[in-house]
């Protein structure tokens, strides 16, 4: 186009903004499909729906104006659009899905590589194979609304089949490296940018070499990006093993404490029998009802306690569960917390990744243990039960001070300020993937009470 936007009928002014209208749309409707692989999700067509509204429309706006009045300034014109369509997706996803901005942009950027890859690709594939007779428009048609949305589609649902975007979401989880892989982000994003600048650059002869350059080079990238968060991935099961190796420790140790509790009952219990012989034989029956009383209340207290958490532990049947579980009330026994451990029935399955359940349980049980510490009387309780196809989940702790029910799952809420307000809305954020999980929060007499239903 020549001139500048005075030199447009009405008619071909409207017809420019439409293009590009249509443009920012198609184009944010591919960036749907990577998000929602990216985020390990099912696709969702009312959220896509928002999502290309909200994020496309201002975008095609600009690019519709841009496109009239700065027909010169391709290259200027491109970096300005990418920079405004890249914070409106962020601010976009960070408002759709729940998550903060640090994070919604990891994950346009991780889609957006995907995105403008497939576009590069797509677009000189077009470019090389339609016959130069055909008229501009159907080339921009072949290309943004059939040959690119279809790929996308189809690379997405093999991604999300893949489980692509679960180790990018342990990735994302770590909070400590967020900004860190923020900026990795965003330099590979840049670098494919670039990439896709050059494509409009070749001839012919050279767009085979160039569409291999960029499958490799996102192939690259990607290798890259989940090298990071299977490391992170591999950090946690190495936890877990840990975890898992305590929880052995520990069993033992308790199979042998309790052996030296019933050596110890066991001399104690002769000496209350003759004790009990001689009272028989004088007709003291009151003395031998509270000598039985007091025999019952030591077995309790020395051995039926150990007795009862340890068939409580038995009823999680689950071994990741039961390590989490485990290491929990390892560091709540060196706090010095009681915890009161109720496992009711067998629990050998639960409705939902076992990974994002133990990442749910072991915030709250972080929640309660940091609660009680703090508490005059500190204790935790944890209840798990399973029953009819539903797992209840309960863990309660003392709370003596003031607390807004309503604001605990905003990101950065926390009773003690600063950055600690973390826990209860990631764990909202994990359960946003399972319709059925149910999570109540309540508290009533001074205890705090964190009830999850699956």
């Amino acid at each position: 186009m020549e001139g500048n936007a005075m030199g447009y009928s009405m008619s071909q002014m409207l017809w420019v903004c439409a293009l590009y209208m249509m443009d920012s749309l198609c184009s944010h409707m591919v960036l749907g499909f990577y998000l929602f692989a990216v985020l390990d999700e099912k696709l969702c067509w009312k959220k896509m729906g928002k999502f290309v509204l909200l994020a496309g429309s201002f975008p095609g706006i600009f690019g519709g104006l841009g496109g009239l009045f700065m027909p010169g300034q391709v290259l200027l014109f491109y970096v300005l659009s990418t920079v405004i369509v890249f914070s409106i997706a962020t601010f976009v996803v960070s408002r759709l899905w729940n998550r903060d901005l640090w994070r919604a942009f990891c994950l346009v950027g991780i889609s957006a590589i995907l995105q403008v890859s497939n576009a590069a690709v797509v677009g000189s594939i077009v470019q090389s194979i339609t016959l130069e007779q055909l008229a501009d428009f159907l080339l921009f048609a072949q290309q943004m609304f059939l040959l690119y949305p279809l790929t996308a589609w189809g690379i997405s649902s093999l991604l999300k089949k893949l489980h692509f975007g679960r180790p990018i979401q342990y990735l994302l989880e770590d909070g400590r490296h967020i900004r860190r892989t923020a900026v990795v982000v965003l330099l590979l994003e840049i670098t494919v940018e670039v990439f896709f600048t050059q494509r409009m650059m070749l001839n012919n002869k050279l767009l085979f070499t160039y569409n291999a350059a960029v499958i490799i080079l996102t192939l690259l990238l990607l290798c890259l990006i989940m090298y990071l968060a299977r490391r992170e991935e591999s950090t946690r099961k190495i936890q877990l093993q840990e975890s898992m190796i305590l929880q052995q420790q520990m069993y033992v140790e308790n199979l042998e404490e309790m052996q030296r509790e019933m050596r110890i009952f066991r001399h104690d219990y002769k000496n209350m029998l003759s004790g009990m012989y001689l009272y028989a034989q004088e007709g003291e029956v009151g003395k031998i009802q509270k000598t039985l009383e007091k025999l019952e209340m030591d077995f309790d207290q020395k051995i039926g306690e150990k007795i009862y958490a340890t068939t409580q532990m038995g009823n999680i049947r689950i071994p990741e569960v039961k390590g989490l579980v485990m290491s929990k009330l390892v560091k709540m026994n060196e706090l010095g917390i009681p915890c009161r451990l109720e496992a009711f029935y067998p629990i050998v399955e639960i409705g939902m990744d076992i990974w994002d359940f133990n990442r749910c349980l072991g915030i709250l049980l972080d929640n309660a243990i940091e609660a009680a510490q703090e508490s005059g009387q500190p204790g935790v309780e944890l209840l798990l039960m399973s029953q009819g196809g539903f797992l209840t989940v309960r863990v309660a702790n003392p709370w003596e001070g003031e607390i807004d029910i309503t604001r605990i799952w905003e990101e950065g809420y926390s009773t003690k300020g600063g950055e600690r307000g973390l826990g209860l809305s990631s764990c909202r954020k994990i359960l946003e993937k399972y319709p059925g999980a149910v999570l109540v929060t309540s508290c009533e007499n001074k205890t705090f009470v964190q009830e999850l239903t699956l």
